[in-house]
């Protein structure tokens, strides 16, 4: 989808060109999922931070939180679990002044919301985004040009 929006996955240099990428990814229905009526079984974060995997660099993460539906294979006969796996995108940035407390804010994330598309999913999407647009740091990142970027999909531990 990104190469769809002529976004190279590796270098993607607009994060809110990323961000509208994102939001119609979400909107996709992703077969598989777990179907339980408790489950949560498809959400989403928008995360920032300083990791050692990043090289403790500035970065600022869309992720979309999802519950597979493993019960054909599930040997056991109690406590089902559904795998759960992370699929995102990862912007790092260079150093900057302006970035200097990226890895200490309050929060790290917006948290994860598991509305679908719709009235409550635009409300947490608008909500997410305003935890990045309150932070003058956050803004920095959110107006600049990531130095590399990654999609990623990973089991979640």
């Amino acid at each position: 989808m990104l190469t769809e929006r002529r976004l190279d996955p590796a270098r993607v240099s607009d994060p809110a060109a990323a961000w509208e990428v994102f939001r119609a990814f979400l909107a996709v229905d992703l077969a598989g999922l777990e179907t339980a009526e408790d489950a949560d079984a498809d959400g989403f974060a928008v995360s920032w931070g300083r990791y050692g995997w990043n090289d403790r660099l500035p970065s600022l993460s869309f992720e979309r939180i999802l519950a597979v539906d493993v019960s054909a294979a599930w040997t056991e006969t109690e406590h089902y679990q559904p795998e759960y796996w992370r699929v995102g995108l990862e912007m790092v940035f260079a150093e900057h002044p302006g970035l200097a407390d990226v890895g200490g804010l309050k929060t790290q994330d917006s948290g994860v919301y598991y509305e679908r598309p719709g009235p409550a999913m635009d409300d947490a999407l608008r909500e997410a985004l305003w935890e990045v647009e309150r932070e003058p740091s956050l803004r920095i990142l959110w107006a600049g040009s990531p130095s590399r970027s990654i999609v990623k999909l990973e089991p979640l531990d």
